[in-house]
Formats: C-alpha cells, sequence, structure tokens
C-alpha cells in the first residue's frame, strides 16, 4: 500500500501534465509572434546549415570527409522534412491539399536524389561532378520555397 500511493500521485501527476505537453508544439506552431520554430523551420533551417558548410568544403578535395559528414547530415534533415507539411497546406482547400502536400513531398524526394547524386561524385572522387550536382541540388532550393511556403504579410 505504500508503493501504491505514489505510484498514484506520479500517474496522476502524469495525466495533469500530457495534454500540455501534446498541445504546446501546436499552440507554437501557430502563433506568428513565437520565437519558437515549428518542426518544419527547424529542418529546413538545419538544411540550410548543412548546404552552407557543404558550400566549402566541396570546393577543397582534402576535406571529402567533411563533405561526407555534411551530406549525411544535409540528407537526414531532406528525410525529416519531406514527413512534415508546410503551414501553406493548412490555407488551402480540402480538394487542392493532397496534390500539394503529395508535390511537396516528392519535391523533398527529388533534393534527396539530388543530395545521393553529389554524395556518389564525392564518393568517386570527381571534385568537377561533386560541385556541378551540388549547384543543381542549390537550384532546387528558390522554386520550391516559392511554390511551398507562405508569402510574408
Amino acid at each position: 500500500m505504500k508503493l501504491l500511493l505514489p505510484l498514484l500521485l506520479a500517474a496522476g501527476s502524469l495525466a495533469f501534465l500530457a495534454p500540455s505537453q501534446v498541445l504546446a508544439p501546436q499552440l507554437a506552431d501557430e502563433g506568428k509572434d513565437d520565437p519558437q520554430k515549428c518542426p518544419l523551420e527547424q529542418s529546413m533551417e538545419a538544411m540550410a546549415d548543412s548546404i552552407r558548410a557543404l558550400r566549402r568544403s566541396l570546393r577543397d578535395p582534402s576535406k571529402q570527409a567533411d563533405s561526407l559528414a555534411g551530406l549525411a547530415k544535409l540528407e537526414a534533415d531532406i528525410v525529416a522534412a519531406k514527413s512534415q507539411t508546410p503551414r501553406r497546406a493548412a490555407k488551402l482547400s480540402e480538394a487542392e491539399r493532397p496534390r500539394f502536400v503529395a508535390d511537396y513531398r516528392s519535391e523533398m524526394i527529388r533534393m534527396l536524389e539530388q543530395a545521393l547524386v553529389v554524395e556518389k561524385a564525392v564518393l568517386g572522387g570527381q571534385q568537377e561532378a561533386a560541385l556541378a550536382a551540388f549547384e543543381e541540388l542549390r537550384g532546387l532550393e528558390d522554386p520550391a520555397h516559392a511554390r511551398f511556403t507562405e508569402e510574408e504579410q
């Protein structure tokens, strides 16, 4: 009986806290003035950081290990972002939303495929091919942002 009371109190505390923990990410996403970023924004910022680091490391063939590590991180960030939904989808009609989300996911797959092309060139020691593939990868960013992100108001 002495052990049962602390367990019940702990369970009651968790039940009280659980709804606030579940709702906290949703509330952070809805507040535009909230400094916290939604998971998709965090993934996109991580991707941007990886791309900046790759821009430097790919220029130097002696930094192959750094490039491969940066590509692995970028690929993981892309996979994380691919499973999320852009905020703009919520503003679309029920009829438009599934196509929008599928197009977004397809674009993220395209970006992942291009990152793998860069990685394959790096692994093969083909610096020129890696740099060219990287520029193609970077070229995917702006059109995708224009298509899938909300415009600032």
